[in-house]
């Protein structure tokens, strides 16, 4: 498994749609309707989310197409560590993504702007929350990628939920779903009305065991030809 890391390690970090999103997503305007660079910052990732669902149909679709992961398995890796392999470097490049510019953000709010992290419950719980929704996000375009094993079908479908969940979060139901829906809890924290109530751990850790256990139990049954 440590030889699979390594390839698909350099093959995300030589890949130009990762580079590419990451510098789109840090160059674009911050403002939002919160006063701290940082959290404006965040109030706009849900937004962006379309961009990890190019990235990750990009980084699992072409391998699939391809048959990067059929010639893993020829190579007599298993089909588990194949999948976590894929898994955990695809989540590793969507976290950078969505993360690394809220760290510069931050740098700059607190140097260049005399900001501070917003002290919601601390500063380290506020950050490990906002990391476990973030991996929670990321979560449901890898699991269609594995599923529809097709870049165009994922994009499709990913897409099409992704407008769904925008809709259901400025829809009548909002207050209920906001809370619900990972998109919805970065909201939240952007708007610091965090507490273990509004952004239950519990239910984003049921969402990947869900996602995580379906997307596993496709790729190992499927017929990859």
């Amino acid at each position: 498994m440590a030889n699979l890391l390594r390839t698909e390690w350099y093959k995300l970090w030589h890949s130009w749609y990762f580079w590419g999103i990451g510098i789109f997503i840090l160059l674009l305007d911050s403002k939002g309707k919160t006063s701290n660079l940082v959290m404006a910052s965040l109030y706009n990732t849900p937004l962006l989310y379309f961009l990890i669902i190019v990235f990750i149909a990009l980084f699992i679709g072409n391998d699939l197409g391809g048959r990067t992961l059929n010639a893993y398995l020829t190579a007599g890796h298993k089909r588990g560590y194949v999948f976590w392999t894929k898994v955990m470097v695809s989540q590793i490049g969507c976290i950078l993504i969505l993360t690394v510019p809220l760290l510069i953000h931050e740098i700059i709010g607190r140097f260049g702007m005399k900001e501070r992290f917003p002290e919601i419950s601390g500063t380290f719980t506020v950050a490990f929350q906002i990391l476990f929704v973030v991996i929670t996000m990321c979560a449901l375009p890898v699991v269609l990628a594995f599923v529809f094993r097709d870049m165009g079908k994922t994009l499709a479908v990913s897409m099409v939920l992704f407008f769904l969940m925008i809709f259901l979060m400025n829809g009548q139901h909002a207050e209920s779903l906001i809370r619900i829906l990972p998109m919805g809890q970065l909201r939240l924290i952007a708007l610091q009305k965090f507490d273990r109530t509004t952004v239950p751990l519990s239910l984003d850790f049921l969402w990947m065991f869900i996602l995580y256990y379906s997307a596993g139990r496709s790729f190992l049954h499927a017929d990859l030809k």
